[in-house]
């Protein structure tokens, strides 16, 4: 009788789940609504869309965390994407005040792949998900 109770509220906790899916689809607002992000380093308005960040994505692990890992011997600080708030993201690539920008790591990425890059850090940020607002929660 216990194994039959501990089935039917799997199945209905995953029907629960699975009945909210377009929350996690799309957290940053509607499903199909194109999230802007204001970029200092360039002055324009930038959409949010999947490919830019999926390549800022690939850039980031092949690049950044070649250096920025847990016990990595090149004296590079751990990052993570969660790292810093949307904004300080931006400030990042904005001052270029990091220690990878001034000692000429960044300069194999091109200009366009940097703002990827600025564009999955800034979506993945530290403050991106906030569960006290109304958009977030879907």
């Amino acid at each position: 009788m216990k194994g039959k109770i501990a089935v039917i509220v799997v199945m209905m906790a995953s029907l629960a789940v699975l009945s909210h899916a377009h929350v996690f689809a799309s957290d940053q607002g509607q499903i199909g609504e194109t999230v802007y992000r204001f970029d200092p380093a360039t002055q324009t308005s930038r959409a949010m869309e999947f490919k830019n960040t999926y390549d800022g994505r690939k850039l980031f692990k092949s690049n950044c965390k070649s250096c920025h890992y847990r016990g990595n011997d090149k004296g590079a600080q751990y990052m993570n994407e969660d790292a810093r708030t949307m904004r300080g993201w931006n400030a990042v690539f904005f001052k270029k005040n990091v220690r990878c920008a001034k000692d000429g790591s960044w300069a194999k990425l091109s200009a366009e792949e940097l703002v990827y890059v600025n564009d999955y850090l800034y979506s993945q940020a530290y403050d991106t998900w906030d569960p006290r607002t109304a958009r977030s929660c879907g």
